[in-house]
């Protein structure tokens, strides 16, 4: 009986062991633990009562699936890292282009020009709604949550792409501090219903980043947003608002110039005779004056 408790014993603690040896690395048990449980159990083994054939050979063939589905997995994950880095070397096309995506986060940096005057970039910020609206409200937040500007831009008809383009101010007229601010559109529709908003934002890309399998794009404004999540990609800034706020108006052409007035005729001789002839003056030049705008001129004759 003593001789038995000392193989259980025995077991318990090669068992533990082998348990403690796997928690030092990780939190799954790899196919060394395993195989050293089965020899372990092997050869602790109850001599009147020995392991079947059967039990034996479902063990070995639980042994070689596990170490099939555990090459698998190491294979998998190479694959998927050599994915990844595909993903970030393709992603770096994207430096220095403007890209548009759903979402609210816009940045805000300032630069002193050459007069001294302090100039901000910040992002546009682009809405449309699902149907009209009776009363809109856009509200600016800081990275802390905290509100810096409000407008109430009134109602706004569904399916149009509106612009909201930020000076950066607070609702006092003071400037804010360069960084990252969050914008939020409210809504209702005139029975007081809350109508769906999509937000966009469209920014120059500086940087490629990667956390994980997910690849973000870092935009001149500092915000980041994932590339799976862009829409459009473009050369330079795109004019997303289809309200007629970002159409250029053209203005008047010019006139044409009118034509100079023709020189006035010179002056007749002095008749011949015993006295005198004056001879006459030169004729005045006509001078034209030109109209602006219909480019009609008329020149005064002389």
């Amino acid at each position: 009986m003593a001789n038995v408790n000392s193989i259980l014993t025995q077991t318990q603690t090669e068992f533990n062991q082998a348990v403690n040896n796997n928690s030092t690395g990780n939190d799954e048990l790899g196919k060394e633990q395993f195989l050293q449980l089965l020899v372990t159990q092997l050869q602790n083994q109850d001599p009147l009562n020995p392991m079947e054939d059967q039990e034996f050979i479902a063990q070995m063939a639980q042994f070689s699936s596990l170490e099939q589905l555990m090459n698998l997995n190491t294979s998998m994950q190479g694959l998927t890292d050599a994915t990844n880095n595909q993903q970030m070397f393709s992603a770096t096309n994207y430096i220095g282009k403007y890209v548009t995506a759903v979402g609210n986060v816009i940045g805000k940096t300032s630069t002193e020009g050459a007069d001294g005057e302090i100039v901000s970039e910040i992002t546009p910020f682009y809405y449309n709604f699902n149907a009209p609206t009776a009363s809109t409200t856009i509200t600016v937040y800081d990275a802390q949550g905290n509100p810096v500007y409000v407008e109430n831009v009134g109602a706004k008809d569904g399916g149009t792409v509106f612009k909201f383009q930020w000076d950066g101010k607070d609702s006092s007229g003071d400037l804010v501090a360069d960084g990252t601010y969050t914008v939020a559109v409210t809504a209702k529709d005139a029975d007081g219903e809350a109508v769906l908003c999509t937000p966009m934002v469209a920014d120059k890309v500086t940087d490629i980043l990667r956390d994980g399998s997910t690849i973000y794009l870092r935009l001149e404004g500092g915000q980041s947003l994932k590339l799976s999540d862009v829409e459009l990609v473009s050369a330079s800034r795109p004019s997303l608002a289809t309200d007629g706020s970002e159409d250029d108006k053209n203005d008047g052409s010019d006139g044409s110039d009118g034509s100079d007035g023709s020189d006035g005729s010179d002056g007749s001789g002095g008749t011949d005779g015993d006295g005198t002839g004056t001879e006459g003056g030169d004729g005045t030049e006509g001078t034209g004056t030109a109209d602006s705008g219909d480019g009609t001129d008329t020149g005064n004759k002389a």
